[in-house]
């Protein structure tokens, strides 16, 4: 599984809107993803793959959720 791809399973699985660091401590937590040289997954990295899939993911600050997802202030 990529990256954005369990990012968006995360939102789907929530079905809410989640900050950036709420998502890789969601990723760091379940194991979904995991990087090739065992670190953990940073807000950081969340922030720059969803800003590249503007096609899956809307970002308000911090915040992502998917398209076509109600964006609520969490």
């Amino acid at each position: 599984m990529t990256l954005h791809e369990a990012i968006e399973k995360v939102l789907l699985q929530k079905e809410h809107p989640m900050t950036t660091q709420q998502i890789a401590d969601e990723l760091n937590e379940n194991n979904w993803y995991q990087k090739k040289d065992g670190s953990k997954i940073t807000a950081f990295q969340i922030h720059g793959r969803t800003k590249n899939y503007a096609t899956i993911f809307n970002r308000n600050g911090s915040t992502v959720s998917l398209v076509g997802q109600k964006l609520n202030k969490i």
